[in-house]
């Protein structure tokens, strides 16, 4: 029992000090109590932990510091103490003005509303996830073994891998190459939180901790929303739809069942730190202190360290954002262009591209820098799902209600663009959601080669937050900027009623479908038992090969024995050996398949494979009739067999 309280005590305690202190000590020393309220430091301390934690790690491995549980708490806790000595010392010369928090003064309603919303998207996405206790996701499982190896061994690994090759009629494991797909951001945060709390990656601390940064980055848009439109009347009352829209209808609709499990982490990331940097743009561009646009440029630096796509939707929607920016409102950009010339020479600004130069080149090279990564992303369209979504698809992926109210939102913007006193707030939106629509519609524009849905995904907090201003700016009562119709006021309450009850009941029924229990627990519990089983008795001689197919949670296995990233061989889906694409060798097919035929017999030889673990309801059979296969374990789902030489 006390080792449990122990555990607990230090899991939480290294989210604490992973997650928030360091983002939260930072903005102290720049921002003081003054500028930002205590929501939007909360907020934002999440999001900049994650980019300052992982910068510090890389830093230590680079100066030969190995990640431990002491050196972590130390540097972390002396970034901490230095940041905010660096407040204390600052606060004498501050003003003792405090700016007023009008934006987070919410009525006893508006209040209720948030906690009612808030609580409902936590218990919808727990819901979902009781059967991902334990972890399944095969890319969360991909990911968790280079947080895991790079926690184990204390230092940054190379991301590499070893495909099957034939070499003068033998096939062989070849040489390792370079992994595209992987980002360091996404991982060292995980590594820190597992070394300092002791937790195991074969558990719910992935989860968990990527659960956290979801519901995180549904307050880094209600922050946005509030700050977008600081200049309409009902700023509020958007920002709270706009957090409904988001958070509680349609919030485990596909991709987003995916990614709420863990199934892509830099799309988790990425949905926290690209509202984030809004935010601080949007800000420098209203209040024009230079210390807003130090953090913009820095969460900018962030993204590419932490997810390419979230980096280069971003850099696609910022583009676009300065494009409308010129053509609807050219002479206050061009103003604000120039004037802030001699801002990129403050001591501040001039600071961080040193560090951002120096970072890059001496410290750590982002891996899309040094190999293929781009060439992945950015290219001819070569795969079925990733040419681009029919306009049903796309309306499944975000829902009836956000695409209906965005469409409308965008516009109403644009109807009333005119009348708005802070336009770039309307422009981003704008550029945001087109954006989004174009490359998730037609990637063949700009020749984006990734999955469609996942790209739609990006696509859900722009059409919350238009949807909300469409919603509440047709039922607002006392804006003076936007009021469309005069109606009695029985008239609007019934039509509002009736509108919400639709909107209400449409999106979360989108939600019914994904929280139906199933046995995914029961099934990757199995497959983990026989991971444990084998990971006790093989020694490193012996070699493994695993399905993907029909083996539950299979990307996990690799983590029982952190013997390699290809440390099982496993046969994957079909298609991928008919594509032409991704995989060049038929040995992790037929082993499985048919490991009696003549190339499954040579591969298991030449390749020295000992042992197959396969699901006992599907491809037993083959194994059961030959004669040189034992079967040394067995489960409700799992069949291993042992290979006689």
């Amino acid at each position: 029992m006390l080792e449990f309280v122990q555990s607990q005590i230090l899991f939480y305690f290294a989210i604490i000090l992973v997650l928030f202190l360091p983002g939260w000590f930072l903005l102290l020393a720049f921002f003081g109590k003054e500028k930002l309220s205590a929501l939007e430091r909360f907020v934002i301390s999440v999001g900049l932990s994650i980019l300052v934690s992982s910068f510090l790690m890389m830093l230590m491995s680079k100066i030969g510091i190995v990640f431990s549980r002491f050196f972590l708490v130390a540097i972390l806790a002396v970034f901490a103490a230095g940041c905010f000595a660096v407040y204390k010392i600052r606060q004498k010369k501050l003003s003792v003005e405090s700016e007023k928090k009008i934006f987070f003064d919410f009525s006893q309603n508006q209040l209720f509303f948030i906690i009612a919303i808030l609580f409902l998207s936590i218990f919808i996405r727990a819901a979902y996830l009781q059967s991902a206790i334990p972890p399944s996701s095969t890319d969360l499982g991909h990911h968790a073994y280079w947080s895991k190896l790079f926690a184990e061994t204390g230092k940054i690994h190379d991301y590499v891998q070893s495909d099957i090759i034939e070499k003068n009629g033998i096939y062989e494991i070849g040489a390792p190459h370079s992994i595209s797909d992987f980002i360091i951001g996404e991982h060292l945060f995980f590594s820190a939180i597992a070394l300092i709390s002791g937790a195991s990656f074969i558990s719910a601390f992935p989860i968990i901790v990527l659960f956290l940064i979801n519901i995180f980055s549904l307050l880094a848009l209600f922050i946005l929303s509030l700050r977008l439109f600081s200049n309409n009347l009902q700023n509020k009352n958007i920002a709270i739809f706009a957090l409904f829209f988001s958070g509680a209808l349609f919030a485990i609709d596909p991709p987003q069942a995916k990614f709420v499990g863990g199934g892509v982490i830099g799309n988790i990331i990425g949905n926290l730190l690209v509202p984030l940097t809004f935010y601080f743009y949007i800000r420098f561009l209203r209040e024009k202190e230079t210390n807003f646009l130090f953090f913009a440029l820095f969460f900018s630096m962030g993204l590419f360290y932490t997810h390419h796509l979230s980096a280069l939707i971003f850099l696609l929607v910022f583009s676009g954002f300065i494009l409308l920016s010129l053509i609807f409102n050219f002479k206050e950009t061009k103003n604000i262009i120039f004037s802030e010339k001699k801002a990129s020479y403050s001591l501040i600004l001039v600071s961080f591209f040193l560090f951002a130069i120096a970072f890059i080149f001496f410290v750590y090279t982002p891996t899309y820098l040094k190999n293929s990564a781009i060439s992945t992303v950015v290219g001819t369209i070569k795969k079925a799902d990733h040419i681009g979504l029919s306009l049903l698809q796309f309306r499944n992926i975000l829902g009836e209600t956000r695409i209906a109210l965005g469409i409308l939102g965008v516009l109403l913007l644009l109807l009333f663009y005119k009348k708005s006193e802070f336009k770039y707030s309307a422009l981003l939106i704008i550029s945001w959601a087109i954006i989004i629509s174009l490359i998730s519609l037609a990637p063949d524009l700009i020749k984006i080669d990734i999955p469609s849905g996942r790209v739609a995904n990006y696509g859900i907090y722009p059409f919350a937050l238009l949807g909300a201003f469409a919603f509440v700016s047709i039922f607002a009562k006392k804006s003076k900027k936007i009021r469309l119709l005069s109606f009695s006021r029985k008239l609007i309450v019934s039509a509002f009623l009736a509108l919400f009850v639709f909107i209400f009941t449409n999106g979360l029924g989108g939600n019914e479908n994904y929280l139906k229990t199933n046995n995914n627990a029961q099934k990757t519990l199995q497959t983990f038992n026989a991971s444990e089983y084998l990971a006790e008795k093989i020694n490193k001689k012996d070699f493994l090969i695993s399905d993907h197919i029909y083996v539950f949670a299979d990307s996990w296995i690799k983590l029982f024995f952190m013997r390699g990233y290809n440390f099982p061989v496993y046969r994957a889906n079909l298609d991928r050996y008919e594509n032409g694409i991704d995989k060049n060798e038929f040995c992790s097919r037929d082993m499985i398949s048919n490991p009696g035929g003549e190339l499954g017999k040579k591969c298991f030889a030449d390749l020295n494979i000992d042992f197959a673990m396969i699901n006992k309801e599907t491809d037993s059979s083959q194994f059961k009739k030959l004669n040189n296969f034992w079967q040394v374990y067995s489960n409700d789902k799992i069949n291993v067999y042992y290979r006689k030489k």
